[in-house]
């Protein structure tokens, strides 16, 4: 349970950063993984479910937030998009591991959703601030 306020301090922290010094690429994707998440934890709280089954809503926000993320990549000139559809799959592949193997723990099934998220926050932020010293250099010459 910690881990999921922890998730949410991380990933609402990690926005407002991103928004303040990121470019426009980088506000999109955290804008992405954000919805992504929120809606994932709208579909929680209205199932009241916790990772016991699966739940195909949280599967197709997962494929969506892969769509994005995809289009994203395939549009940008950078090259650090290519890597927040790279762990997307992964994340929808947990839904179907669960549904091979339901006798997989919820915490275990939780822990696998929100461990890929955590890369793809990382990546947004550290992208966010290569762009703003991007920006400052630019300032000074």
């Amino acid at each position: 349970m910690i881990w999921g306020y922890i998730y949410i301090a991380l990933i609402m922290g990690i926005t407002l950063v991103v928004l303040w010094t990121g470019d426009r690429e980088c506000r999109l994707a955290i804008a992405i993984l954000f919805v992504g998440s929120a809606l994932t934890l709208g579909v929680l709280l209205l199932t009241g479910s916790y990772f016991e089954h699966i739940d195909w809503l949280m599967l197709a926000i997962d494929l969506a937030v892969f769509g994005a993320f995809l289009v994203q990549a395939l549009v940008s000139r950078r090259y650090w998009p290519l890597a927040l559809p790279m762990f997307q799959p992964i994340t929808c592949a947990t839904h179907l591991t669960k549904l091979a193997a339901p006798e997989i723990v919820p915490d275990a099934y939780s822990a696998a959703q929100g461990h890929w998220s955590y890369w793809q926050m990382m990546i947004i932020l550290i992208a966010a601030c290569y762009a703003r010293a991007e920006k400052n250099a630019h300032e000074w010459t």
